[in-house]
């Protein structure tokens, strides 16, 4: 009888083993997404904060089920107020994340009065037909507002970002979370704003017969969009500094303890840097190599624009736009003049096309910033128009060039 029992246990453990063995094993997310490499303090973050899915699986359908391929930047954020609660509240109060400055001053180069922030002009309800403010509203939100920490970036190799917090602290290559990186900066700090002069690019003009010509028999790759001139590159760069040994933390994202070149540069000649000198003139206005300046800007909603009417122009710093008219080239048909809303993710019917004028590296504009000290100025006029109305606005403000180098423009001491 005992050997019987233990013939039929042995038969009951032999399935149950095989049977243990010719499951199908667990999967996580890494098992099949190996290029993922998250540093210590961030492994223990499952997979199913942000992507949501599931996370501990069979099946690659399973897994998927209900993922989110780009989380949203609200759910960004959720993530990581439950270790960075100090970070992402006052995070919530800069520059880099309400623009209100930036948009408040755009409105008023066109006459309106509204001072908003980037959260508030995403609620602003806006009717068509439009009116002023509507038009200038709408020329913001689907044409301007490419660079925001919510919005992904253009379709290019290098301005493509995480939204949120991982739009300053994301390895879009190997999913990694990290400190800011130079890279992480020019995913926004790129064309003719500050940023590219770091590294002594100049973008060329969109218009085809001022961009670059063929090398060996191929266009020039454009990673950021558009081809660019290389000049000097600032002298802080050649030295090895990146963006964030002097922009901390405590400036982008809590907008205080702005930098000055001061804070570094203490031992100073006094023969050329008396404070008279100081006093009257900002430091770029003498060590500036070059400034990337665009004078004007002349923008039209479209809602059936002709392949031969902008033949010359279907490059503009916009994936949208070039991909609309590379399918209108193939596909009349199936091209439709869409563009998205850059703070909703929708996309809206017309597509604003742009043409540029006096984009220039040569010129240097100098005015007077607030406190009275003459500064660098870009000054930009800018015309929009759809099919009932056009408008005509002026920015300008003093800027900080960031291609700095030993002064030799303005070398005698004076102006």
């Amino acid at each position: 009888m005992f050997v019987i029992k233990q013939f039929f246990l042995y038969i009951f453990l032999s399935f149950f083993l095989f049977g243990c063995i010719n499951q199908p094993k667990i999967k996580r997310c890494t098992d099949c997404h190996n290029q993922v490499s998250f540093d210590n303090p961030h492994k223990q973050i499952d997979c199913t904060k942000c992507h949501q899915g599931n996370s501990k699986t069979f099946s690659k359908e399973e897994a998927h089920q209900n993922l989110l391929k780009h989380p949203n930047s609200w759910l960004i954020y959720q993530v990581c107020l439950e270790c960075h609660k100090l970070e992402v509240d006052r995070f919530k109060n800069s520059f880099h994340y309400t623009y209100r400055k930036m948009i408040s001053n755009t409105l008023k180069a066109f006459g309106i009065s509204k001072n908003l922030n980037l959260q508030e002009l995403k609620t602003f309800n806006y009717e068509k037909p439009f009116d002023k403010t509507s038009l200038v509203v709408d020329f913001l939100r689907r044409r301007c507002l490419l660079c925001h920490v919510d919005y992904e970036g253009e379709d290019y190799k290098n301005t493509r970002r995480g939204k949120g917090c991982l739009a300053c602290h994301f390895n879009l290559s190997n999913h990694s979370i990290v400190k800011p990186t130079i890279n992480n900066c020019l995913s926004c700090h790129y064309s003719s704003y500050i940023g590219w002069d770091y590294l002594g690019y100049s973008p060329h003009n969109w218009y085809e017969d001022y961009r670059s010509p063929f090398v060996e028999g191929k266009p020039p790759e454009r990673p950021y969009g558009i081809e660019a001139y290389q000049l000097v590159e600032s002298i802080h760069h050649k030295n090895g500094l990146v963006c964030t040994d002097c922009h901390k933390k405590e400036e982008v994202m809590f907008g205080r303890n702005k930098i000055k070149c001061l804070d570094c540069h203490q031992n100073l000649s006094k023969k050329t840097h008396n404070q008279k000198t100081l006093s009257k003139y900002r430091c770029e206005v003498c060590h500036a190599n070059f400034v990337n300046l665009d004078g004007k800007l002349s923008c039209s909603l479209e809602f059936n624009p002709s392949l031969d009417d902008w033949y010359d122009l279907t490059v503009q710093e916009s994936s949208e736009v070039e991909s609309f008219f590379d399918l209108l080239n193939k596909s009349p048909k199936l091209a439709k003049p869409l563009m998205k809303d850059k703070l909703t993710g929708k996309l809206e019917e017309g597509l604003w096309l742009c043409g540029l004028g006096e984009r220039t590296f040569e010129k240097l504009v100098l005015g007077k910033d607030l406190y009275g000290k003459i500064c660098v100025l870009r000054k930009k006029k800018i015309t929009i128009y759809d099919e009932s109305l056009e408008l005509e606005g002026s920015l300008e403000k003093c800027i900080s060039p960031h291609s700095i180098g030993k002064g030799n423009l303005f070398n005698s001491g004076g102006l």
